[in-house]
């Protein structure tokens, strides 16, 4: 009885909620990179840090739980209707499990969202990427890395210039002048090293220069026809709830009964 009760509850609740469409994005920030916070060299497995991107969605999380859409609209640019269809707005980690299946940080996060209207989850993604763009804080270390970087790869150039010209001084040497010709040979191909390193170091940075932004998404919100369903999470939630309470109930009453005897 009270089973058929908590499905026939959970059918009107089910009727009568508004639905929501939820969808995922997979995003990454260079915030944590521009600000010195982690450094890759130290790392067993490089990656970018996401937790001040993660912290930055999830403060936009609690503006919703809270209902402050004002707020909310004013931050992500939207228009207070667009604010209040958003129902949840939230930021995980990803993880990947290495060759001895243990957890591993990935350089990207994942952002999930549940609005009422398909409709607006352009508009919200926009609005994530303008947060984070057009953010004071972070717009300043962004402008500072797109400065430093390309000074850092001039300098870097001109390393690698010096030390080409200093390896050919040595391979042009005689062998009078070197005390033997392995020692020549060594310092070349110790300088050759040094050269490559340094390559390598400018192409890193070209590469963080070109892909890092204080926010990108790798995938974005997919805008689904049809709202996300939860009839049968809702019908089960009520009817083992009421089965719960029938059984209660029933204990109640035979433990009363048996105390009146």
């Amino acid at each position: 009885m009270f089973f058929i009760i908590g499905l026939l509850f959970g059918l009107v609740y089910d009727f009568v909620k508004t639905p929501y469409y939820e969808s995922t994005a997979i995003a990454t920030s260079g915030l944590s990179y521009f600000e010195g916070i982690i450094d890759p060299a130290e790392l067993d497995y490089p990656i970018i840090d996401q937790k001040i991107a993660i912290d930055m969605v999830n403060a936009i999380g609690v503006l919703v739980e809270s209902s402050e859409y004002e707020v909310l609209a004013s931050i992500l640019l939207l228009s207070p209707e667009v604010a209040r269809g958003i129902k949840f707005i939230e930021a995980e980690q990803l993880y990947e499990l290495d060759l001895e299946n243990r957890r591993q940080k990935l350089s990207q996060f994942q952002i999930i969202i549940r609005v009422t209207d398909n409709q607006s989850i352009p508009l919200v993604s926009n609005g994530l990427y303008d947060y984070f763009n057009k953010n004071a804080y972070s717009n300043k270390n962004y402008t500072l890395f797109k400065k430093q970087s390309p000074e850092l790869m001039t300098y870097l150039d001109e390393e690698i210039e010096d030390l080409k010209s200093y390896r050919n001084n040595i391979k042009n040497k005689s062998d009078v002048e070197l005390s033997s010709i392995s020692i020549a040979n060594d310092k070349s191909e110790l300088l050759q090293n040094q050269i490559i390193q340094l390559y390598e170091r400018k192409q890193s940075i070209e590469r963080d220069l070109e892909l890092l932004k204080p926010l990108s998404f790798v995938s974005y919100f997919a805008v689904y026809e049809n709202p996300k369903s939860r009839t049968l999470f809702r019908l089960s939630i009520f009817s083992f709830g009421f089965l719960i309470l029938g059984f209660v109930i029933a204990l109640f009453k035979d433990v009363n009964a048996i105390i009146r005897r």
